[in-house]
């Protein structure tokens, strides 16, 4: 059957469903020593190490965190105010030893009807916390495509449709589903990639493509893919209709599937080589969302499994499916939920994520977009995460996300943490990341004791609700490590990062707290206390205080550092920078009170 097509019509499934299915990776020319690369399935810093990278998702430059953040807590929309807020949580990212941000832009915040960038304060802060993060020698992650922020989220309704920045921008208005196949979307969209990938960042003076602390690109936040009944009901079932058509088969759900197949097999190629025909050369990534993804979607990932990209991503939420929908008015305390059997069906089944070890999938790094808790402040669950993360091959993970300062004593809900505010979990992440870095990848996993661990150098338990990392170079707790099966510090250890007690430091405060230990000097910092006035996991969500930052009571801090003595050191604490004298108590060891601050500890 002979059909009369458009020359445009033509043309666009020649490029998007027609065009040929070459399916060998497109090699590029990697600048040695410059760029985080990728090699036979698996990232590499630079210098040829294998990549490792801990972090978390942060958006001071999307108008979803202004509006619902932000706004709620009486910050003005101004450069200053938003730079500074960035500025306080890159330093408090950066205690707690993370080296990776990740942003999914909304370019509805900056761009056009035609894709255009528009200077705006939403771009200029995305060059300001690029820039200030490279700085702090910090890798930043973008995700160029999120078409809106209204899924559900920690607001009082969830389905609010929060206004973006730009009136008439290309992406206004764009349902998830349509990114991939709604033509006038497509072509805009390659341009906008190829305008912010040639833009120059003024606060670096390098053009994005050539930023080398930009570790990875990834072209769509979440995709959603059609199935073959929604789209009888949309505009688009005309083009499948097309396409049935040129093939001479049949209108039905296997060759649905086919067509499927091709558009996004076609849609990742193509904005791949958009990515790389402006020099770009920093490894691209295609979104695999959340488990059991795959088990309506197998043409969707047979399509990636045999695209050019060289890293797919997905992300882990243990305990987003135990709670009522929507969770946002049904929230509950998960911290004491076992989630074993959640380990369990999430490493051996290929519905949830035993996708990864299929053979094309082999051939493609692995990176955790987005993970969390939820509802959750244990102290245990994030490095037994990253033991999961680990033997699924996964190098970089970011947890969604950061709660920035300025707005963070105001919050609780699902998605929460912050180093002040959330102390224990921030202190259990604190050691999630040590350990994430020293796993080796597709490392053996014990499914049978998924959330009970203690090693030589690591732990965490669910029964006991603690963590710790321990190295020569670095002791890493979250809980109190007195009594039996718990982790000891390494002999001579040269940092400690704490949250409760262990057998080098006794503390009665309930914040987090830091030691550096050198031959003649130690540096010690101590974060407020907390008073929790309503529990982290309900849904208050910055209508008033929740956690209640104490910068004023004394709590005892007491060292047993081997070569330390009140006899041959003396106690200072930094007040307005200048160091001032202060007495230790008349305890056995270096005891005095602790006022959350700066201290310093130098030997005679």
């Amino acid at each position: 059957m002979k059909m009369k097509l458009s020359l445009f019509i033509g043309l666009f499934f020649i490029l998007i469903t027609s065009c040929s299915t070459e399916k060998k990776a497109q090699k590029t020319n990697v600048k040695e020593g410059e760029f985080i690369y990728a090699k036979e399935g698996r990232l590499y810093f630079p210098d040829g190490k294998e990549l490792a990278l801990w972090g978390v998702n942060l958006q001071p430059c999307l108008s979803w965190e202004y509006n619902s953040l932000f706004k709620l807590v009486g910050t003005p929309l101004e450069a200053d105010s938003l730079k500074t807020s960035t500025d306080n949580t890159l330093v408090e990212i950066e205690k707690m030893n993370m080296d990776l941000i990740r942003v999914h832009l909304t370019p509805t915040d900056f761009t056009d009807d035609q894709g255009n960038l528009v200077e705006t304060i939403y771009l200029d802060m995305l060059d300001y916390m690029v820039a200030q993060a490279a700085k702090k020698n910090m890798y930043s992650y973008i995700t160029f495509l999120n078409p809106g922020m209204s899924y559900d989220i920690d607001v009082e309704d969830p389905k609010a449709n929060i206004p973006s920045y730009v009136e008439n921008s290309f992406l206004k208005g764009v349902d998830r589903k349509e990114i991939i196949v709604n033509k006038d979307v497509f072509f805009k969209s390659k341009n906008f990639i190829k305008q912010l990938l040639n833009r120059v960042n003024p606060y670096l003076n390098k053009q994005y493509k050539d930023t080398e602390e930009i570790a990875l690109w990834e072209i769509v936040n979440e995709p959603v893919y059609y199935s073959y009944d929604e789209l009888k009901e949309t505009q688009y079932y005309t083009d499948f209709e097309r396409w049935t058509g040129l093939r001479q088969v049949d209108d039905n759900k296997e060759n649905y599937s086919k067509y499927r197949y091709d558009l996004v097999y076609n849609y990742i190629n193509t904005m791949y080589d958009v990515i790389r025909e402006t020099g770009a050369v920093q490894p691209v990534v295609w979104n695999c969302n959340w488990n059991r993804m795959i088990k309506n979607n197998k043409d969707v990932f047979d399509a990636i499994g045999a695209s050019k990209v060289e890293v797919v991503s997905f992300c882990n939420y243990p305990g987003q499916s135990v709670l009522k929908k929507p969770y946002t008015k049904n929230p509950e305390d998960l911290t004491r939920y076992d989630f074993a059997s959640f380990f369990k069906k999430s490493y051996r089944e290929k519905d949830w994520y035993g996708w990864v070890f299929r053979k094309d999938f082999m051939k493609k790094a692995k990176v955790v977009y987005e993970f969390e808790t939820f509802y959750n402040q244990s102290k245990y669950l994030y490095p037994a995460q990253v033991d999961f993360f680990r033997a699924m091959g996964v190098q970089t993970a970011s947890m969604w996300h950061y709660s920035m300062p300025r707005y963070a004593p105001y919050r609780n809900g699902s998605h929460h943490l912050s180093l002040t505010s959330t102390p224990a979990k921030a202190a259990a992440y604190t050691v999630a990341g040590e350990l994430f870095k020293s796993l080796p990848l597709y490392h053996e996993y014990d499914i049978m004791s998924p959330t009970e661990k203690l090693t030589e150098n690591y732990m965490y338990s669910y029964d006991k609700d603690l963590s710790a990392y321990s190295s020569k170079e670095i002791y890493v707790h979250a809980g109190d490590m007195i009594g039996e099966k718990t982790l000891e510090p390494k002999k001579g250890v040269r940092k400690i990062i704490g949250f409760g007690s262990s057998p080098l430091v006794s503390y009665e405060g309930n914040g987090m707290y830091s030691l550096d230990i050198s031959k003649n000097e130690i540096n010690i910092e101590v974060q407020p206390n907390i008073e929790q006035l309503k529990p982290h996991w309900g849904k208050d969500f910055l209508v008033s205080l929740v956690t209640k930052l104490d910068y004023d009571s004394q709590s005892v801090m007491t060292l047993n550092i081997e070569g330390w003595s009140p006899e041959n050191s003396e106690l200072l604490k930094v007040v307005n920078n200048k160091k001032v004298k202060t007495a230790f108590l008349n305890a056995k060891g270096l005891s005095f009170n602790a006022v959350p601050g700066t201290y310093i500890i130098k030997k005679l």
